[in-house]
């Protein structure tokens, strides 16, 4: 008995094949998902998914995430997913570039805060100025 793993990225659908197993890691721990397991909502830790497929082994960097087991269907959610073989560069991926990616998007919310916070104060110096001159 096989299950049918999908792996869905925003570009499109990274995986879809029959396997034998999944292990993953979760926010609450690693888990090894096998085709008579429970059914199972799981939030992905930026980690690296491995599944056994006839017999050989497959390995994808995932960027957060959420896996779904129902029944032999196992399905993952990823903002950013890397297949390969090579575990020291996939960890590399995971260590180094998603948490570079992490610490842009830190930037950018940051930026956008402050510019807020200016246009907010902006609008309100105007607002004030208006009512101090009579108004339109």
């Amino acid at each position: 008995m096989e299950m049918r793993l999908k792996v869905f990225s925003p570009i499109g659908v990274v995986l879809d094949s029959p396997v034998s197993q999944v292990d993953f890691e979760a926010i609450d721990g690693f888990y090894t998902l096998l085709p008579k397991h429970m059914d199972m909502v799981s939030a992905l830790k930026p980690s690296i998914l491995s599944y056994r497929s006839e017999g050989k082994a497959g390995y994808i960097a995932c960027n957060k995430g959420v896996l779904v087991k129902k029944g032999n269907d196992v399905a993952v959610s990823t903002k950013l997913a890397i297949p390969g073989t090579d575990l020291k560069q996939l960890e590399k991926t995971i260590t180094i570039d998603f948490k570079e990616m992490e610490q842009q998007r830190k930037e950018a919310n940051l930026t956008m805060a402050k510019l807020e916070i200016g246009l907010t104060k902006g609008l309100m110096a105007l607002n004030k100025e208006g009512n101090n001159h009579g108004g339109i």
